[in-house]
């Protein structure tokens, strides 16, 4: 099993994209480093989050758009994508 560590800031800005719109679906991806699991013996280090969506999931043209973006910037910084994350709305969720 692929053990998955997740740094602060990472994990921070997930917490505070859910926080700040709870009545919304939210949805974003995990960043690491390129080669992760070859360097660190089975293990994944999520170092970053990017927060896309608030409003619609579905697929879109927007998303296309964004993930393409973040494919630039993970080439251009030797990172790669390594998770997607998605939560429902909450905001009546009493328990």
């Amino acid at each position: 099993m692929i053990e998955v560590l997740v740094a602060k800031r990472a994990y921070c800005k997930l917490f505070l994209h859910l926080a700040k719109y709870p009545h919304s679906s939210c949805n974003g991806v995990f960043l690491s480093k390129k080669q992760q699991i070859q360097d660190h013996n089975g293990k994944i280090q999520i170092i970053d989050c990017i927060p896309l969506f608030h409003s619609s999931l579905t697929l879109s043209p927007g998303l296309e758009i964004a993930l393409s973006q973040i494919d630039s910037y993970c080439n251009a910084n030797d990172l790669e994508i390594t998770g997607y994350y998605h939560a429902n709305e909450n905001i009546d969720d009493n328990q």
